[in-house]
């Protein structure tokens, strides 16, 4: 079979600016042939810009909550805000809950809820996750990506995912030994150290008013992570 010769390409670049002047000129525009010649933006480039946009987006929502009163600490009994706005599906119940702002807060284990508003109110997917934080792990293939604990390094915006039972951080049926979650804004390769941002949880962890705080966890520590969803718009 004879060889086939391609085209060469070489001067495409050159009559594209070229096509590009002479259509600024007969609009009466003023192009620089560096404009005209710029190269385009590859898919590639974009999802990475994209992916970077979003962790920060989400960073800096879940930062904003921290020092958000009175929405950053719960009242007696799980009562919260970001249940009470927690929507598709509703989470958690009124019980003896009080109005505040004009808002009704409701009671729940509210950790995931508070990952769900951060996420959404950033622009991620969050369709399929609930007030369940295993719900994360079960949605993972439509939410973002799924990355078990081990050689994976943390991302920024990351949803963790923490098992509480002991040495052995499991996953169990379907995501059902996850216990709690958070929003991962650092991590120190070298001390594999977490910095994470949290609802539903105490400043130190040594027990106190529960509601938002900034945490340092780690990566490595048996019985805490188990694995990471990283977002997607």
């Amino acid at each position: 079979m004879p060889s086939i010769t391609k085209p060469s390409t070489a001067k495409v670049p050159a009559r594209r600016a070229a096509t590009l002047l002479l259509i600024s000129a007969l609009a009466g525009g003023a192009l620089t042939a560096e404009a005209a010649s710029a190269a385009p933006v590859s898919p590639q480039s974009a999802s990475v810009s994209a992916a970077v946009s979003l962790q920060t987006a989400i960073k800096s929502k879940a930062q904003q909550q921290v020092g958000l009163s009175p929405r950053n600490r719960e009242m007696a009994g799980n009562c919260n805000y970001y249940s009470a706005v927690a929507t598709a599906p509703k989470s958690g119940s009124v019980g003896k809950c009080k109005k505040v702002g004009g808002l009704q807060w409701r009671y729940n284990n509210w950790c995931a809820d508070f990952v769900r508003y951060v996420w959404k109110n950033a622009g991620a997917r969050t369709k399929g996750t609930d007030a369940f934080a295993g719900s994360f792990y079960r949605a993972r293939n439509s939410i973002g990506t799924w990355h078990a604990r081990g050689s994976y390094t943390p991302k920024i915006g990351d949803a963790v995912l923490y098992d509480w039972d002991g040495g052995s951080p499991s996953l169990g049926t379907n995501g059902w030994d996850v216990d709690h979650i958070g929003i991962v804004i650092g991590y120190n390769p070298k001390t594999k150290a977490l910095t994470t941002i949290e609802g539903n949880t105490t400043k130190s962890g040594n027990g106190g008013t529960e509601g938002v705080y900034k945490r340092t966890r780690h990566n490595t520590k048996a019985g805490d992570v188990v694995g990471y969803v990283t977002p997607r718009k």
